[in-house]
């Protein structure tokens, strides 16, 4: 297992993990998904149910819980690419009317 971390531990999520080095490592895990401010609640949501599975099934049943929570990252990840795409053409469309607006009342 140490072998493993140590491997993994070049994702900045592993290594807050390492680094509280307590005995328990799901609330480790709970607290590092905590600091992941840039993610949605719902996204921490699955990080955390991600640590609280680890290691109570077999290989098998922790592969399928992978797959099915990567799966929902994915989704997760499409819906927020959509929502760049639709807000972000609306504000440059603001920031070209506001400019052609400012423009106008100067002159």
């Amino acid at each position: 297992m140490k072998e493993l971390f140590h491997e993994l531990s070049r994702f900045d999520f592993i290594r807050k993990v390492r680094e509280f080095g307590g005995t328990d490592f799901r609330n480790d895990w709970l607290t590092a998904a905590d600091e992941l401010l840039e993610l949605q609640e719902e996204e921490r949501g699955v990080v955390k149910s991600i640590g609280m599975f680890l290691g109570s099934s077999d290989v098998e049943g922790q592969l399928s819980m992978l797959e099915i929570n990567s799966a929902l990252l994915k989704q997760y990840g499409d819906e927020a690419h959509e929502q760049y795409l639709k807000k972000g053409k609306m504000y440059r469309t603001f920031g070209l009317l506001s400019g052609i607006l400012a423009a106008i009342l100067i002159m």
